[in-house]
């Protein structure tokens, strides 16, 4: 039986994108002999604020979206660094591919982007090692994608003639058709889903130099799951509770109205009673007492003349006299709502190897020796890959001094880790320490502030704030309208 290849990131470099001009990250899995350990891959980014941490995050949900397929669209300009006219992402891989339990392959692969203002071009580096006596064998580009006008769709030359025939063949137009569907609409066009059928078609079955396209296009659909802190706004203005999931079969996000019903189609009502099912077994066990419930109220027609179902989200809460209570979840606290929203993913990631799982701004609304509990148990015991940014330092001492990143003063040096941390060290200290009494590389952890100055400037704001109220053309009210 074959099985689903598990894709492990090792190392992450951006640069010109946002506010880091150059940061290089090296995954802690990247640091054993074996990246598929049997153990999870958690890596934790500190830092202040401003400094990196969420452009991080940001990066791995283009890295994403360019490896669905999907458009960059309007956000291609807005990665770029302001007086820079391209950023380029590059992403280290391991795929391992299981036969009946028994490790067919252990590839390598670089993937790299380079995004300007119009184009993105690409390039795909890949080793396949059949033997130990391979293991160090070289990273050659197998795809490579540029925009340059003398560019003949991609390269190697020899790989395009041989799958797709002379220059004016019907499918060499139907792939230049393509690519410059792709530019236009700022899309990946090594991952396009077109291009990606045109290369399945053509492709002989088992080559090293096809394989690995599918193999990651594959991930980012189904097992590459980005949760942006922004994402989180419907959560703050009680709007509703996004559920972010991963089953066999589906995956993806699922909003729930907080305070009042609504109608979903009857086809996934199943879907969504089985993700709520398996968040509130674990919830109630993180929160005693937290246990969820799915409402349905029946059934009726939706616009497109399909039928509906009903539901409503709510809190079960047992009585003084035994008998159970449904209270709209609207009421339960902003920390419950977050960890409800992101629970079947981190459900999915701790016994899943195959889950790379990003949340920005994972601490928020976590009670910090909750959030320090929870990491501790995905490192100890979960199989996946987890990528968190966060402020709260508790987890510092209980994760492991390589799953933690700290972001620096230096935009061209974005990401390091404190040097020479020793098993009996506290890297909350450690990293406090640094901080205060400031470090002797180039690259500092903390631009420090000065209290007095930011006083002064409070006080100096305040007096024109009290000037603009006693000018005699103010409004002494406003109005709520």
């Amino acid at each position: 039986m074959n099985e689903t290849p598990i894709v492990r990131i090792q190392r992450a470099s951006i640069k010109n994108f946002r506010n880091v001009e150059s940061g290089e990250i090296r995954f802690p899995c990247n640091y054993g002999e074996d990246p598929f350990a049997p153990k999870a891959d958690v890596l934790g980014i500190y830092g202040q604020n401003g400094s990196g941490k969420t452009t991080f995050i940001d990066a791995l949900e283009i890295l994403k979206t360019l490896l669905s397929g999907k458009k960059v669209g309007t956000e291609l300009s807005d990665c770029i660094s302001y007086g820079q006219e391209y950023a380029e992402l590059q992403f280290e891989f391991s795929i391992l591919k299981l036969e009946n339990g028994n490790v067919s392959y252990n590839r390598r692969l670089i993937y790299s982007a380079v995004l300007s203002k119009d184009t993105i071009d690409e390039t795909v580096k890949c080793v396949t090692p059949r033997s130990d006596s391979e293991k160090a064998a070289y990273l050659k580009p197998i795809f490579e994608c540029t925009h340059h006008a003398e560019d003949d769709v991609f390269s190697p030359k020899g790989k395009l003639k041989s799958l797709f025939g002379a220059k004016q063949s019907e499918q060499m137009n139907e792939l230049r058709v393509t690519k410059l569907m792709c530019q236009k609409e700022h899309r990946s066009f090594l991952f396009a889903p077109e291009f990606l059928k045109l290369l399945h078609d053509a492709a002989p079955a088992g080559d090293d130099t096809v394989e690995p396209l599918f193999e990651i296009a594959l991930f980012a659909k189904t097992s590459l799951f980005v949760i942006l802190n922004r994402n989180n706004g419907l959560i703050s203005l009680d709007a509703a509770l996004p559920f972010n999931f991963r089953t066999e079969k589906a995956g993806g996000v699922f909003a729930l109205p907080i305070d009042h019903p609504v109608t979903i189609p009857s086809r996934i009502l199943g879907i969504i009673k089985q993700v709520i099912s398996t968040v509130s077994t674990v919830l109630c066990k993180i929160i005693p007492g937290a246990k969820l419930a799915l409402v349905e109220l029946g059934t009726e027609l939706m616009e497109d003349g399909n039928q509906g179902t009903k539901i409503q989200l709510a809190r079960e809460l047992s009585c003084t006299n035994g008998e159970m209570h449904l209270l709209p979840l609207k009421y339960e606290s902003e920390g419950i709502k977050k960890i409800t929203s992101i629970l079947h993913l981190l459900i999915a990631a701790y016994n899943d190897p195959s889950i790379t799982l990003a949340i920005d701004e994972l601490d928020a609304g976590i009670y910090e020796y909750l959030l320090g509990e929870l990491l501790r148990i995905m490192q100890n015991s979960g199989k996946g890959q987890l990528i968190f940014t966060s402020h709260n330092l508790y987890p510092l001492e209980t994760l492991e001094s390589n799953s933690i990143v700290f972001t620096t003063t230096n935009p061209r040096s974005r990401y390091t880790r404190i040097k020479s941390v020793r098993a009996t060290n506290n890297l909350r200290s450690m990293y406090l320490r640094e901080v205060i009494l400031g470090s002797d590389d180039d690259a500092a952890l903390y631009e420090e502030t000065n209290v007095s100055e930011i006083a002064h400037a409070m006080r100096v704001v305040g007096k024109r704030m009290e000037s603009i109220s006693l000018s005699e053309d103010a409004p002494s009210e406003v109005s709520d309208g």
